[in-house]
């Protein structure tokens, strides 16, 4: 990819990602494509499976410029419909967030107990002459900082977990900077900042009739 060609404003974003479909074994899959070389990862080892991946700055710009202004007069013409999409798309992300969140929590706490069995045993086994004293304490050492280690973490997850919950998603700030830019004629950098969060540059294709 030629950085030169990108605007100064998207440069600064560095939340581009280049991927495109493959078939592979009939399936179609979600390749990772190196934004630098422009192509996936596993090039080097498969030939010529590879395609290149570029699109014009200017190119980029109108695209972005269509899709926000739909946003702008959607949410301008059908205002509650808006929020409600809003608020379920938003709704859903947080859901899928805590649902993987309160799992490593209770996979946190499970390895916890787990770890205070097993140094149980090793005590057991240290007095019984079954490991000596300075294997028992090398591994019962390597268990208490893991579950230091644990017991850190939980907190952390048990404070973002709280946060999350009790955060309201607040859509009204979003219609307020959708109203401020509900007439949009060019993009500057505080737009794109405020309506993208990433760009997918995907394998072209061929539309039929079309130039």
């Amino acid at each position: 990819m030629n950085l030169e060609n990108i605007p100064e404003y998207l440069q600064e974003n560095a939340n581009w990602c280049l991927w495109k479909y493959e078939t592979r074994n009939n399936k179609k899959t979600k390749i990772l494509i190196n934004p630098i070389t422009e192509v996936c990862a596993s090039n080097r080892k498969q030939k010529g499976k590879c395609t290149s991946h570029q699109i014009k700055n200017s190119q980029v710009e109108e695209i972005l410029l269509r899709e926000i202004r739909k946003v702008t007069v959607f949410a301008k013409y059908h205002e509650q419909e808006f929020v409600d999409l809003v608020l379920k798309k938003k709704t859903s992300e947080l859901n899928q967030v805590l649902r993987s969140q309160k799992k490593e929590l209770e996979d946190s706490k499970d390895r916890i107990a787990k770890l205070d069995s097993i140094v149980q045993n090793l005590y057991e086994d240290n007095l019984e002459g079954k490991i000596s004293d300075q294997r028992f304490e090398k591994m019962a050492k390597a268990y208490d900082e893991e579950e230091i280690l644990l017991q850190k973490r939980i907190a952390e997850l048990e404070e973002t977990i709280t946060k999350s919950q009790e955060e309201e998603l607040n859509v009204e700030s979003f219609l307020k900077l959708v109203r401020k830019y509900k007439d949009i004629k060019e993009l500057d950098p505080e737009i794109i900042r405020t309506f993208v969060d990433k760009i997918y540059v995907e394998q072209s294709e061929k539309v039929p009739d079309t130039n």
